[in-house]
């Protein structure tokens, strides 16, 4: 499975540099000490916030992810699901209380990209206009090693 993951701030924060874990109380064994982090908004009853329940609930460590930047519209990295827990620490500590407390670490995570949403929509099918909005699933039936691959072919395109 892979994951389309819109940021914006304050969420980007937590995803750009890695923050000090060890200073949440609620940190288990599966987190590492330092990590990157996102978080996703579950707890509201609307037909967002479910869809981003079940989502969450079925994302896998090691799943690929790719961040879309809603502020730039830009999609600017990519990397693997690590951990996952249900908390309040970074909601509190990092997010301004943004309500997100199903949270995931970033693992493997490469921010060189600077792609065109167009770019991405082309290779995975979408219609050209097509923004995430929220946490999104990319189909099975979506060319997701096609996506792997032009993404990996275009980091550090950005930086040359």
């Amino acid at each position: 499975m892979m994951w389309i993951v819109p940021v914006k701030p304050p969420f980007t924060e937590t995803l750009e540099s890695k923050v000090d874990l060890t200073e949440w109380s609620g940190r288990t064994l599966d987190f590492p000490f330092f990590a990157r982090v996102l978080g996703v908004r579950t707890e509201t009853v609307d037909s967002n916030r479910t869809r981003n329940k079940q989502y969450w609930e079925s994302m896998e460590s090691g799943d690929p992810l790719v961040v879309y930047r809603s502020d730039t519209e830009r999609y600017a990295g990519f990397g693997t699901i690590g951990a996952k827990a249900q908390t309040t620490y970074f909601d509190k500590a990092y997010w301004d209380d943004a309500g997100a407390i199903s949270v995931f670490t970033v693992t493997d995570y490469d921010d060189s990209l600077d792609l065109e949403p167009e770019q991405v929509n082309s290779v995975l099918g979408y219609e050209e206009e097509f923004r995430p909005c929220g946490l999104s699933k990319v189909s099975d039936d979506r060319p997701i090693d096609d996506l792997l691959f032009f993404l990996d072919v275009n980091r550090n395109r950005a930086t040359m």
